[in-house]
């Protein structure tokens, strides 16, 4: 569903201008050869015949990038150009389907989503009144009238023109949908059927002979065998073009002279810690890790830190190992009696200036000579959240609230009305309930981690690269991971366009490299982090049937059941009951209940499908012809055939088919176009 959520909100001029001189930076550097030409192949894929144009590819992704960065600041590049490359093929191929079939959505069609007598679902959603809950059609007319001209940036009309692309597409999508849905149907023959096998059970007798009965030896496999199974069976044998690589890791770690640094560092700063008063911003300019200066009961101090209880203030112990590669100074700032919860509402002004303070003060002059704070709450506060329940914010633990807030809370008697300014506005906010105080103690704690210098840095760079160099092929290799007692990894079936390897941070220019690489190669270094690897290119898999050598064991294991199952059901070809199968093989009748057609498993056997298969192709009474199944051969005899009472309406049955179908109809369409469609996907030249 599209959403109009911040539609009026201004986009950040900052973030576009550091998308497009980014955009213009990789542009210059691969429009430039070595002689100063420009490069004229800058497409980045084809779809049938249409050219997807890196520029428009790239400006498309920074939008992307931009339009999501709202709301997840941990955006991961590939994940978005992966996800941006995916609506491309997917908006081309329909968009074909769509022009073929001369489907489009007219702008009176549109006019009618948007201002009609029953508009678009994500109209009437953004445009709801909070407080009655039911679709506000004059605030839709006054935004669209009024509000979207008085931005003068413009970005209000663009947000909107996108807005109404993105539920015209929409719109479109559906109908295409709906033409396919619609077009299903299901016979009267085919819902009987399925309603038949729905209804009935089956109780069979069956004899089986194990494949491995025949030993293997007296079976001959050639190649040739191997390769027509192979050739007959070709679908479950293909593979996509990918590359293996076996690689391995310098890890940069802290070394004994770095801890000694950060040891003689914070051993330096603690005469400092000690003096200052404003522990807060002293924490926040010295320490690696800002830690807010919080009051916490005696349970909540670490084993490190209990001796403060028995401290003067100002004490400092330390420093002590926090984690292993963290070294931390812990200070005793306060001891005092103080809740471990409080209770508290607000009303959220969302600015901090000269307006929002004479609102709060006459908000706090109304609430003080009697009025409502809960229903001031729901009309003036801008924290929607709790604006609906009065503003209540419920109980809360100390560190929860942003420090003002927090210490303004923690601070108050219960019943004052106080009022605080912190990052997200103005508060006014009314202290309700406190549980009961408990001596806390206020510790401050500065952190000094344990990081790798440049130096080290480079000690491991060199090492890495000396490694490199003296190997340059995968024997030598090999020879030297064993000899230097490396762990060797592996990364198999790499893709063109793989993102991701266990371990490695954004390890693309690796997989390139393995492209561009023959079998045996070894690489230069690649810095990934902390991490310096070195890879060897160990196989070149090409798109389509996979080597017999990759596949032997598994496909000689097939081949030689199905040489035994053709000579078993040569053997008992001329047999016609179970009781002489059962005499002459010495295999034992077995009977087994509860057979559904709609199951492939069977009791004692587990999954055979072909068993299933079988029971259902011969009538109460008949005994089937030997047929293979996974590990053996079968036959068997329908002992019992259980329906239930007769019932000729088949109109639920035939209605539950067209739904099941038409429920998978659009996932399914557009897999079979994205098969009938050429799609070349060139990105792994840019990226």
């Amino acid at each position: 569903m599209v959403s109009l959520e911040n539609i009026r909100n201004r986009s950040g001029l900052l973030m576009v201008v550091i998308g497009f001189a980014m955009l213009a930076f990789i542009l210059t550097d691969l429009m430039s050869s070595s002689n100063g030409s420009v490069s004229t192949d800058l497409v980045v894929g084809v779809i049938d015949d249409e050219e997807i144009d890196y520029q428009l590819f790239e400006q498309r992704i920074q939008k992307t990038l931009e339009s999501q960065r709202t709301s997840n600041s941990n955006l991961n590049v590939n994940q978005v150009r992966n996800s941006v490359w995916n609506q491309i093929v997917r908006e081309t191929i329909l968009n074909s389907q769509y022009n073929d079939l001369g489907l489009k959505v007219s702008s009176y069609e549109l006019f009618d989503m948007v201002q009609g007598d029953n508009p678009y679902p994500a109209v009437k959603q953004s445009f709801t009144n909070p407080e009655t809950g039911k679709f506000d059609r004059a605030r839709l007319l006054q935004f669209l009238k009024e509000d979207i001209n008085n931005d003068e940036t413009g970005q209000a009309m663009q947000q909107w023109l996108n807005f109404e692309e993105a539920i015209r597409k929409e719109r479109e999508t559906n109908k295409y949908n709906a033409l396919i849905s619609k077009g299903l149907s299901v016979s009267e023959w085919e819902a009987q059927q399925n309603k038949n096998y729905q209804s009935e059970i089956r109780n069979v007798s069956y004899v089986q002979i194990p494949f491995q009965n025949i030993p293997d030896s007296l079976i001959s496999i050639k190649d040739s065998d191997l390769k027509s199974y192979m050739d007959d069976n070709s679908s479950m044998y293909q593979q996509s073009a990918s590359r293996s690589i076996e690689y391995v890791v310098f890890n940069v770690m802290p070394s004994e002279a770095d801890r000694n640094d950060a040891q003689d560092w914070i051993e330096d700063i603690k005469s400092d810690f000690s003096l200052t008063e404003d522990n807060e911003i002293f924490i926040r300019k010295n320490s690696d890790v800002f830690n807010r200066v919080l009051y916490v009961a005696e349970n909540d101090l670490s084993e490190n830190v209990k001796p403060l209880i028995s401290s003067p203030i100002g004490t400092i112990i330390g420093p002590f190992n926090f984690n292993f590669n963290t070294l931390r100074l812990a200070k005793l700032v306060d001891v005092s009696s103080r809740p471990d919860s409080v209770k508290a509402r607000h009303i959220l002004i969302s600015s901090n200036d000269k307006d929002s303070e004479i609102k709060i003060d006459s908000l706090k002059n109304i609430i003080s000579n009697g009025q409502s704070f809960s229903k001031l709450a729901q009309e003036f506060s801008d924290d929607k959240g709790s604006a609906v329940n009065g503003g209540d914010l419920g109980w809360f633990s100390e560190g929860m609230m942003v420090e003002e807030f927090n210490d303004a809370c923690f601070n108050a008697k219960k019943g004052d009305l106080i009022t605080v300014k912190t990052q997200f506005g103005t508060h006014l906010i009314e202290l309700l309930e406190k549980s009961k105080s408990t001596k806390k103690y206020e510790v401050a704690y500065l952190d000094r981690q344990i990081t790798y210098s440049n130096t080290t840095y480079q000690n491991v760079f060199s090492k890495a690269g000396k490694f490199a160099a003296e190997n340059s092929n995968y024997d030598e290799f090999n020879m030297s991971v064993s000899s230097q007692n490396l762990s060797r990894r592996f990364a198999d079936e790499l893709e063109e366009n793989t993102i991701t390897i266990a371990g490695l941070d954004n390890p693309r220019e690796l997989v390139r490299w393995a492209y561009n690489s023959k079998v045996g190669n070894v690489s230069d270094v690649f810095e990934f982090g902390n991490k310096i690897v070195v890879a060897t290119l160990t196989a070149i898999k090409k798109e389509g049937l996979k080597e017999l050598e990759d596949v032997r064991n598994e496909v000689k294991s097939l081949v030689l059941n199905q040489k035994k199952s053709e000579i078993l059901i040569n053997e008992l070809s001329s047999y016609n009951s179970l009781e002489n199968i059962s005499s002459d093989f010495g295999s034992q009748i077995t009977s087994v209940e509860g057979i559904n057609f709609y199951s492939s498993q069977v009791p004692k056997l587990g999954d055979q499908p072909e068993f299933v298969g079988a029971t259902f192709a011969v009538e109460e009474g008949q005994t089937s012809k030997v047929f293979s199944g996974k590990n053996a051969v079968f036959a068997i005899k329908v002992d019992k055939i259980i329906t239930s009472p007769e019932n000729s309406d088949i109109s639920n049955t035939k209605n539950s088919i067209i739904k099941n179908l038409r429920n998978r109809s659009s996932f399914q369409s557009f897999q079979s176009l994205l098969e009938l469609f050429d799609v070349k996907d060139n990105r792994a030249k840019f990226y």
